[in-house]
């Protein structure tokens, strides 16, 4: 039997794939604090020891249904059409989680859930997933998820549901790693350069941090009910992804029931105007 042993919110944003020097231009000398984060998620699952690394994929946009990508092994040569200047030509090769993927599909089927397993090996890349694996990784098995745009609150939470009974029904040790942001709205180009340095006053406003601070504050107190019951004001502040990356864990982890209390492994920081932290769940063992 499975068990989920890990689960996180993970910032992506691509700025921590710049060399050192050239994120520490961008904010007046000081460095995110995202990068060294890394390393305490990798510690903590190093703890855990999955095998197996679930990725909630937040610019992986579906329709219809929801997706995972459950081939056996990804290879290829990726670039950015959104950010060339950071990602170019970064070379992939890492396997796939085919078991999980074809019993998320049947568990889906069974409960009436819109589900697709892609098995196909080249279905496109997206950089939320390649960030965090040349960080993460450690030869464990992946299996991204991808963040239907027609989904609602109910529909993401039941995408952790089926997930959670997929991975019951397996042989894994699942980590489940929601990579994405928080509010998300970027300023227009012309305001771009006053949002570019890391500390979390560069948020494209007051109110968009202090939302993003009350989250956090409710994830530390392991209040998810209450940050389900957020959602629709939260909408307001477009939450990247839906904030489907996060919605999922939940729902995987007891929807209203979850209640692990969430550590931030970074500081909460602006990344182009939107709220970026690294976030652990400290699950019960």
């Amino acid at each position: 039997m499975g068990q989920i042993v890990a689960a996180a919110v993970v910032s992506h944003q691509p700025g921590i794939m710049a060399p050192e020097a050239a994120r520490k231009a961008m904010s007046n000398g000081v460095d995110t604090t995202l990068v060294p984060g890394f390393a305490d998620l990798r510690e903590g699952l190093d703890a855990a020891r999955p095998d197996t690394l679930v990725i909630f994929d937040t610019h992986w946009f579906t329709t219809l249904e929801h997706v995972v990508a459950g081939a056996e092994r990804y290879r290829g040569t990726y670039t950015s059409d959104e950010l060339p200047r950071i990602l170019a030509d970064v070379e992939y090769d890492f396997p796939g989680a085919p078991e999980l993927g074809a019993l998320a599909a049947e568990v889906a089927s069974e409960r009436g859930v819109r589900l697709l397993n892609a098995e196909n090996p080249h279905i496109a890349m997206q950089y939320p997933p390649l960030n965090l694996l040349h960080f993460l990784h450690r030869g464990e098995g992946v299996l991204r998820v991808g963040t239907c745009q027609q989904a609602e609150r109910h529909n993401f939470l039941e995408l952790g549901e089926v997930l959670a009974e997929a991975t019951a029904r397996s042989s894994s040790r699942v980590a489940l790693l929601g990579a994405g942001g928080m509010s998300h709205r970027f300023p227009v180009m012309d305001e771009s350069a006053k949002h570019m340095a890391f500390g979390a006053e560069q948020v494209i406003s007051e109110e968009a941090r202090a939302i993003d601070e009350r989250i956090l504050d409710l994830w530390s107190r392991g209040d998810h009910a209450a940050v389900i019951d957020l959602y629709p004001e939260y909408s307001a502040f477009k939450p990247e992804g839906f904030f489907g990356h996060y919605l999922a864990i939940a729902g995987a982890l007891g929807g209203r029931g979850f209640d692990a209390k969430g550590r931030r492994m970074s500081e909460y920081e602006n990344a182009l105007g939107t709220g970026q932290v690294h976030v652990w769940f400290d699950l019960p063992a």
